[in-house]
């Protein structure tokens, strides 16, 4: 079992410790921190700007300003733990519209989520894309990449796969 998750922008943390930005979050919405609604502000604000300057731009485009883009959410959220969570919710929650779903989105949308699963952002925020992708029914649209049971191994001495 591994105990400690590592990220490549942060001190480890330990496994029992990924639920905190969502408590965090909660904690301070609770105590009335209105920054945190400035905070979702500058963040769609942000993802605007990202979507706007990438648009028509190829998944592997995408994929490595995601991860320059990485540190600027870490400063909007003023948290490192928090901008790893909120990272891939604000970008989903900027092209998602309440009333018609993911309209013209559904294929720039599915394309991030690729791109959010090979980009050098942190482990923390492709789990955090994975979460979301579940929470908005990404993963039932079409083209999302949904993994597959590999094949039977194959009988090396005759290259005919074992039944």
């Amino acid at each position: 079992m591994k105990i400690w998750q590592f990220s490549h922008q942060e001190s480890p943390r330990p496994f029992w410790d990924r639920g905190s930005s969502m408590h965090e979050l909660l904690e301070r919405l609770g105590r009335g921190d209105t920054r945190i609604l400035e905070m979702c502000a500058r963040a769609n604000a942000a993802w605007t700007d990202f979507f706007t300057e990438l648009h028509g731009a190829d998944a592997g485009t995408v994929s490595a300003r995601l991860g320059f883009f990485q540190p600027q959410m870490m400063k909007v959220f003023d948290s490192p733990t928090l901008g790893e969570s909120m990272m891939a919710w604000t970008a989903f929650a900027n092209l998602y519209d309440t009333q018609r779903g993911w309209g013209d989105n559904a294929r720039r949308v599915v394309e991030l989520y690729i791109a959010f699963q090979r980009s050098n952002c942190s482990a923390e925020v492709k789990d955090e894309a994975r979460s979301a992708a579940i929470s908005y029914e990404i993963d039932k649209l079409p083209g999302f990449p949904h993994t597959q049971a590999s094949p039977p191994p194959s009988d090396e001495r005759n290259g005919k796969r074992r039944r």
